[in-house]
């Protein structure tokens, strides 16, 4: 009895060290994961790994691999201001789709149009699609710029401060006059240096060479860096304008020279700031500006956007 006891204890133990020619191990000795069914872009693949000991295999699943979309097809043209839709679809199952939004620039051309007298040389360009017109001017026109106390350089024209701290003093004034040929809805782009051209510095309401500012100096009580800026005989409200930065509106308050480009110094390249929006005329109108209080900035070219008014 205890010798078949003995030979049936030798016989399993034999079979859980070789079971069917495997070896039992206590640490498997996995080899490489090798990729036994690939991937495809609409199904997993999976890969397996084997013990060198045993024989054991694990087993786990591939990513799907990316669509190989192919050149696509326009569904939706895009016009100037309504977006287009362009479909893609998938070279390899042929059944994956994804829908793309394209936009398209406004095609400006040339315009011809005969300024007025005394205007000054602006380039109006018209879009070959729609309405939209754009009316540029360099600031530093000599010839056409009006009632100047400031001073006309080469390239810029620079509004000084001429106002002393305790708010007397004559504040330098700058008018241009220009011709548009048909009435427009839209803003003024300004490109301006200075140390801190811009509008102004949210954080520390720093910017004496800012556009237009409204921080009160309790000191002198007077508003300190600001410009009175007059359109077609009415001053522009820069107070309670907003301006849309990726959706959000914001008040021309709390606009910063950061929301429209790098810093621009005395000698830097200028930067472009806007002006709220605003109706021009067809044929004159008047654009000014008076230097109330603050140091000078430099002022290069305007150019004004807009569309045609209903």
């Amino acid at each position: 009895m205890k010798k078949g006891l003995f030979v049936t204890i030798a016989l399993l133990a034999s079979c859980a060290l070789v079971a069917c020619g495997g070896k039992k191990c206590e640490k498997h000795d996995f080899g490489k994961w090798e990729v036994t069914t690939p991937a495809t872009c609409t199904a997993e693949g999976e890969q397996t790994r084997t013990c060198k000991v045993c024989g054991e295999k694990e087993t786990k699943p591939v990513s799907k691999v990316d669509h190989t979309w192919d050149a696509g097809v326009e569904t939706k043209a895009a016009t100037c201001s309504e977006p287009g839709e362009k479909l893609y679809t998938c070279t390899v199952c042929k059944t994956a789709t994804k829908t793309e939004v394209i936009t398209a620039e406004h095609d400006m051309q040339p315009y011809e149009y005969t300024q007025g007298e005394g205007a000054v040389a602006a380039v109006v360009t018209k879009c070959s699609r729609d309405n939209h017109y754009e009316i540029d001017f360099n600031a530093y026109d000599a010839a056409a710029v009006a009632n100047t106390s400031g001073d006309v350089h080469s390239n810029y024209v620079k509004l000084s401060k001429q106002v002393s701290t305790d708010g007397t003093g004559t504040a330098s004034t700058i008018e241009w006059k220009f011709y548009s040929p048909v009435a427009l809805k839209g803003r003024f782009w300004i490109a301006i240096t200075g140390n801190t051209s811009g509008i102004w510095d949210r954080s520390t309401r720093s910017g004496s060479h800012a556009l237009y500012y409204t921080y009160n100096d309790t000191t002198t009580n007077i508003n300190t860096w600001k410009n009175e800026v007059t359109f077609n005989g009415s001053v522009v409200d820069f107070d309670n304008a907003k301006y849309t930065i990726n959706g959000e509106e914001i008040p021309f308050a709390d606009l910063v020279y950061s929301d429209f480009g790098e810093l621009a110094s005395s000698s830097g390249t200028p930067i472009l700031v806007p002006m709220p929006e605003m109706n021009v005329q067809a044929g004159e109108n008047t654009l000014s500006f008076k230097r109330l209080t603050g140091y000078a900035f430099n002022m290069h070219t305007f150019t004004f956007k807009g569309d045609v008014v209903a």
